[in-house]
């Protein structure tokens, strides 16, 4: 149990601040409308779809570390890394110029009120231009949490937390000489704190002083034999990626045909951040079972891998479970803080209900599915996506919605079903174990 804390705590720390810089923003945006508050929680979302591309390196370049620090193979873990940051600095920049072309459409395809498609548009412009700084410092924190250090990103990420939430402060409502941006502001504050912060990230590294270093023999060009590896255990993680987070974008064009389109927009809004939080808190514990299954499998220790992946599943499930049971309780005072308006705390009080009851089963999908990463058996997880997410939360979501007219509690009702079967379909597949036989 111990190394499993010893990673997830940093690791779910670390992802809160992330998330409460999201909440952060909500919050600064919330004088200026439901519209502002509306266009900032679509654009996280968005942002989200597109940037899990970034996964298919990431991952890779995750496991391989991982396995590589297992079997004390400092050569692997700096090459690893070098060839990770050079293919994802690529794939961002073409992502960026795809994100800022598209960044209109996809909100009016959304559906939603033209005064959030033009505060967003301005959003997602400006969030893409620096979307490889964003990718860059991703791709950096999963190469050092594969070789076990998952201190060093919480503390950087505590450093461009600090700085995200002053800029949007000084950028959004325009302090001193600074022009008012708004919505804008809150998008460049994110763009210059992950520069920074990558900037540092670079310079620890380079200090040989991590657990991750630049060794002088390992080269920046790109190796096709390493990047196939590392593809071909990201790519289905990056795809499972792209389905889960395009489901979600579909989920709120199912949530914008509601009777109360705004006030469901904005409910979703405010308690989707809820929803990072636990599920953040889930991925820290999929993080945990990666690394230690992934070292344990470098180190030749099966047993030991299979050991470390149910130990952090029990326990990332049951400390869910405790987690999500208070937070129920104060539902309707969290919308509270966001907003006063009594429609979108009524029914954002009740997505936050479905959001905690789900998560344990979300827990045990992604702890277990974070076992089978550490092994590179990443197919698996894109599979129980596609049929949890799509052929079951979808079309449950739209029958009860809007079939059986409970509009959008409907919604919320399909988020505990399909993690049910998600979390069922996963462990399934840890237990049987094909997954120790697996070679990278």
């Amino acid at each position: 149990m111990r190394p499993i804390f010893a990673l997830a705590t940093p690791v779910a720390l670390s992802s809160q601040l992330d998330t409460l810089v999201g909440i952060a923003d909500i919050y600064l945006v919330g004088d200026l409308g439901a519209d502002a508050i509306a266009a900032v929680g679509i654009s996280q979302i968005l942002t989200m779809v597109i940037g899990v591309v970034m996964i298919s390196v990431s991952t890779g370049a995750f496991a391989l570390v991982a396995q590589g620090t297992g079997a004390n193979d400092e050569r692997t873990v700096s090459a690893t890394t070098k060839q990770a940051l050079v293919l994802v600095a690529a794939i961002s920049a073409l992502l960026s110029l795809v994100g800022i072309a598209c960044s209109r459409m996809a909100l009016e395809i959304l559906s939603m009120p033209p005064g959030v498609v033009e505060l967003g548009t301005g959003y997602l412009h400006v969030f893409f231009a620096g979307l490889p700084f964003m990718a860059l410092n991703f791709t950096l924190n999963n190469c050092l949490y594969g070789a076990g250090d998952a201190r060093t990103p919480l503390y950087l990420n505590l450093i461009m937390s600090v700085l995200k939430i002053a800029f949007s402060y000084l950028l959004i409502f325009g302090v001193g000489p600074l022009p008012v941006l708004g919505v804008t502001g809150a998008a460049l504050a994110t763009v210059l704190s992950r520069a920074a912060g990558f900037a540092l990230a670079i310079a620890m590294v380079k200090s040989n002083r991590l657990n991750v270093r630049f060794l002088p023999e390992t080269s920046y060009i790109p190796e096709r034999e390493r990047a196939e590896r590392m593809l071909r255990i990201g790519i289905p993680s990056a795809v499972q990626g792209l389905f889960r987070n395009g489901s979600g974008v579909v989920f709120v064009k199912l949530v914008a045909l509601t009777v109360q389109p705004t006030v469901a927009v904005a409910a979703y809004s405010i308690g989707n951040q809820v929803e990072r939080i636990v599920r953040r808190t889930s991925l820290s514990f999929g993080t945990a079972a990666t690394t230690l299954v992934g070292q344990r499998l470098g180190a030749g220790d099966s047993e030991g891998a299979e050991r470390s992946g149910w130990t952090s599943i029990l326990i990332g499930s049951v400390s869910m479970a405790l987690f999500g049971a208070p937070l129920a309780f104060f539902a309707g005072d969290i919308m509270g803080l966001f907003t006063q308006d009594p429609d979108i705390i009524r029914v954002g009080k009740v997505y936050i209900w479905a959001i905690l009851l789900a998560e344990p089963l979300q827990c045990i999908a992604i702890t277990a599915g974070g076992g089978l990463r550490g092994a590179g058996d990443t197919k698996p997880a894109l599979y129980y996506t596609i049929i949890a997410q799509w052929i079951v939360r979808l079309p449950v979501g739209y029958g009860l919605a809007f079939g059986l007219g409970y509009d959008v509690d409907g919604l919320w009702v399909s988020l505990v079903a399909f993690s049910a079967l998600q979390g069922w379909l996963t462990l399934r597949k840890f237990a049987q174990g094909e997954w120790k036989e697996r070679s990278l």
